[in-house]
């Protein structure tokens, strides 16, 4: 099957599509502690984690702050994704993690041909400015 069958594949049934040929060209194994996204990159990838958990943290002088841990089914990375933005996060893997990555070219046709998908990222979105919100709170 040619990438962009796979991607309409998983733009259209999401967790159902993710047979081994698709986990063999996306997915992508860290290790405890790897950096997936670093604060201050410019990246368009987006990593959608299938097993394993992630840290989301900030610089605060020589040691990071955790804002977040996310876990299976989450999106990390869209925050930035679209507009080409600084990295507001460093995200470091906690324990040993599987996600699949995709970068914007191959993305952008999952997101722009499932609306599943685009419900997926506002929700992601929503939850993050939920928490900001909450943790922005707190000081």
């Amino acid at each position: 099957m040619d990438a962009y069958n796979e991607i309409m594949k998983i733009a259209f049934q999401a967790e159902e599509a993710l047979d081994e040929s698709v986990i063999a060209k996306f997915g992508r194994r860290f290790k405890d502690k790897q950096i997936l996204i670093r604060e201050g990159d410019i990246q368009q990838k987006i990593f959608w984690i299938m097993e394993g958990e992630v840290y989301v943290t900030r610089r605060m002088g020589e040691k990071y702050k955790v804002l977040a841990t996310l876990g299976k089914g989450e999106l990390i990375g869209e925050m930035s994704f679209f507009d080409k933005s600084v990295r507001s996060a460093t995200v470091i893997a906690k324990g040993d993690l599987h996600a699949l990555e995709f970068t914007k070219e191959n993305f952008a046709d999952i997101y722009s041909a499932s609306p599943l998908w685009t419900r997926r990222l506002l929700v992601s979105l929503s939850k993050r400015i939920k928490q900001m919100a909450e943790k922005l709170g707190q000081f």
